[in-house]
C-alpha cells in the first residue's frame, strides 16, 4: 500500500495514512479497533509488527495507523526515520477482536499513551453508530505527550451530551492508581469497558 500522508502527532508519534486501491477495498475493509500487520526487511531479516488503525470505518475514508517511537524499537524507529510519502509498504489485511459489541450500553474507555490508537477508533465509530454515552480516561506523561489532543477536544465539543474526556497527566496527578480506577468504574454501572496501554496501566 502507498503512503499518502504522514501526520506528526507528537514529538515521538506519527500517523501514516495509507491509500487503498479500489481493487483492494473489500480486502482492507475493517472494523473499529482492528490492526494492520506490516512486513519490514531490516538487515536482511523479515520483521512483522502490528499497528492499530486510528481511523474509523464509519466516519473516515482513510486508513490510518499511528506509531510511537519505542527506544531500541527497530520497526517503530524505521517508520519514524525512513518512511516517506509515496513509499510502498507491505501490509496484511486487518485483524483483531478489540471491537465494539452490538449493544447500546454505556462505554468506559481507559487508554494510556499510544493505547489511545484503537480506542479513538472505537470512540469515533460509537458516536456514529448509536446513542450510547462514552467516557474516556486518557493517561499520559505530560501535555506534550497527548496523542490526538485536538481531535479529542473537537469530538467532545461536538458531542457534549454523550462524550466526556478526562486527561490524567503523570507529572501532575501521578500514575493512575487503584482508587482512581475504581472511582471511574463506579461512575459507569452497566457499561462496556475497554482498556489499552502499557502493562502497569493495564494491571491497575
Amino acid at each position: 500500500l502507498e503512503v499518502m500522508r504522514i501526520i506528526e502527532e507528537t514529538p515521538d508519534t506519527r500517523s501514516v495514512v495509507l491509500g487503498i486501491p479500489e481493487a483492494l477495498a473489500a480486502t482492507f475493509a475493517y472494523r473499529a479497533g482492528q490492526f494492520l500487520s506490516f512486513g519490514v526487511v531490516l538487515d536482511g531479516h523479515q520483521l512483522v509488527r502490528c499497528y492499530s488503525l486510528a481511523s474509523s470505518p464509519d466516519s473516515e475514508r482513510e486508513s490510518k495507523v499511528t506509531i510511537k517511537r519505542v527506544p531500541d524499537g527497530r520497526v517503530s524507529n524505521w517508520f519514524h526515520d525512513h518512511v516517506a510519502v509515496g513509499q510502498a509498504l507491505h501490509v496484511m489485511k486487518p485483524s483483531g477482536h478489540f471491537c465494539l459489541q452490538a449493544r447500546q450500553s454505556p462505554l468506559m474507555l481507559f487508554a494510556a499513551g499510544s493505547g489511545i490508537t484503537p480506542v479513538i477508533s472505537l470512540l469515533k465509530s460509537a458516536l456514529i453508530r448509536g446513542k450510547r454515552s462514552i467516557r474516556l480516561l486518557y493517561a499520559n506523561r505530560d501535555e506534550e505527550s497527548i496523542i490526538f489532543r485536538d481531535e479529542l477536544e473537537a469530538l467532545a465539543s461536538a458531542h457534549p451530551d454523550r462524550l466526556e474526556v478526562t486527561h490524567r497527566l503523570d507529572g501532575v496527578e501521578g500514575f493512575l492508581d487503584l482508587a482512581a480506577a475504581r472511582s471511574s468504574v463506579a461512575a459507569q454501572p452497566g457499561a462496556d469497558f475497554y482498556l489499552c496501554g502499557p502493562a502497569p496501566f493495564m494491571d491497575v
